[in-house]
């Protein structure tokens, strides 16, 4: 076990996981909101990409649930 799950107790896959999923989320939150900035700037290329990578991070939320669910 390294540093982290020494002092977590978590097992570093699991802490790994429950980190992406904790990151991912955040960053949803975050980004959706420079969405809506370039939205009401009328950048809609920024809207785009920024909106694109909310997706992704969304997809790593989902797919982090379900690999925890199965290993803890």
């Amino acid at each position: 076990m390294s540093e982290a799950g020494q002092q977590t107790g978590v097992k570093d896959k699991n802490y790994n996981l429950i980190s992406v999923l904790y990151h991912s989320s955040d960053n949803v939150l975050t980004v959706q909101q420079y969405v809506e900035d370039a939205r009401r700037e009328g950048d809609e290329e920024a809207a785009t990409f920024f909106q694109n990578i909310v997706d992704n991070n969304q997809k790593a939320v989902e797919q982090a649930k379900q690999m925890l669910s199965q290993r803890l």
